[in-house]
């Protein structure tokens, strides 16, 4: 029995992605009983079920396994086209990076302006998300370097920790709370759980640890967003150290170092095997010198409550 093609290849990662026969087939342009033959043919090839085909359409055990080497196989099957291209148009090619918000204060746009610099014909572009829908972008060469807080378990990419992070409480200049055991009964912007359950349930851990719970009043999904409810008076937030770094100097905002558990949120920078040792791998290297230059000393357990008010974050 012949390999199966890239195109039976998309079909399944459309079904796996759709759930519906018939979704999945108009979003690869071909009839829904051509679909179903094909899939067949690609289950007939594995020597087992992709599919469970009822009460719903989901994944197998063996659908899941292989799910991730499907979306590797197309994808690079995809940047083979695309550096084709370019060597037979002279365009220049590019490199991919996803990021969550924070590592724009870790560096970022600086290592990528200066690796643009130097790399004139390489086209840096960023796709900012979350940790977890970067791990399958990656796998699918929709990115090239994923810039998070989890690592990515597959024998086919490469993880190196950047930096891990501390905490700071932020309040609104002229606010009486200067510490965290000051700030029990006050209103507390959270990153929304949703958008980073990494960071929810660290802040959420740290007020804890202090003895209590906070009370959440705003909920976003952004820093820049909880920064400027605080700047407004609307409560206080814990933000890590990169935010506290970037809004450092801003008159309407206090910044009060709070100390980070050993588990802290970790930042991870990935990129396939197979790229480690080209300009991609380059690139990933100088986002974790730059974002560990920028990090700050993390404690090995709970600091004293009562933090004195931060006088430069950037010396921490």
């Amino acid at each position: 029995m012949s390999d199966p093609s890239l195109k039976r290849l998309q079909y399944f990662i459309a079904l796996a992605e759709h759930g519906k026969f018939q979704l999945a087939a108009d979003a690869v342009n071909i009839s829904q009983p051509a679909l179903s033959a094909e899939l067949k043919r690609l289950e007939d090839f594995v020597g087992k079920p992709l599919f469970h085909r009822s009460p719903v359409t989901k994944l197998t055990a063996a659908g899941e396994a292989l799910l991730p080497y499907a979306k590797s196989a197309v994808g690079a099957a995809h940047r083979f086209n695309e550096y084709a291209a370019a060597v037979n148009t002279g365009a220049p090619t590019s490199i991919s990076i996803g990021t969550v918000a924070t590592f724009l204060h870790r560096g970022l746009p600086q290592t990528i302006t200066d690796f643009s610099a130097a790399h004139p014909d390489i086209l840096v572009t960023t796709e900012e998300a979350t940790s977890a829908a970067q791990s399958d972008m990656l796998l699918g060469h929709d990115i090239d370097i994923a810039c998070g807080h989890m690592p990515l378990q597959h024998p086919g990419v490469v993880c190196t920790p950047a930096a891990r992070e501390s905490f700071w409480l932020c309040a609104p200049t002229g606010s009486p709370i200067t510490s965290i055991a000051e700030a029990v009964d006050s209103p507390f912007v959270i990153f929304r759980k949703s958008a980073s359950p990494i960071y929810h349930d660290t802040v959420v851990g740290i007020c804890r640890t202090h003895g209590f719970e906070p009370q959440i009043h705003h909920r976003t999904a952004s820093w820049s967003a909880a920064v400027e409810m605080v700047a407004h008076g609307l409560g206080v937030s814990l933000v890590p150290s990169p935010v506290a770094r970037s809004y450092h100097g801003d008159e309407r905002l206090t910044f009060t170092r709070v100390g980070t558990r050993p588990n802290a949120p970790q930042a991870w920078i990935t990129v396939r095997r197979e790229d480690q040792s080209t300009l991609i791998g380059d690139l990933a290297l100088d986002l974790v010198i730059a974002s560990e230059s920028l990090a700050d000393p993390v404690a090995d357990s709970v600091v004293d409550p009562v933090a004195s008010p931060v006088a430069d974050p950037v010396a921490e």
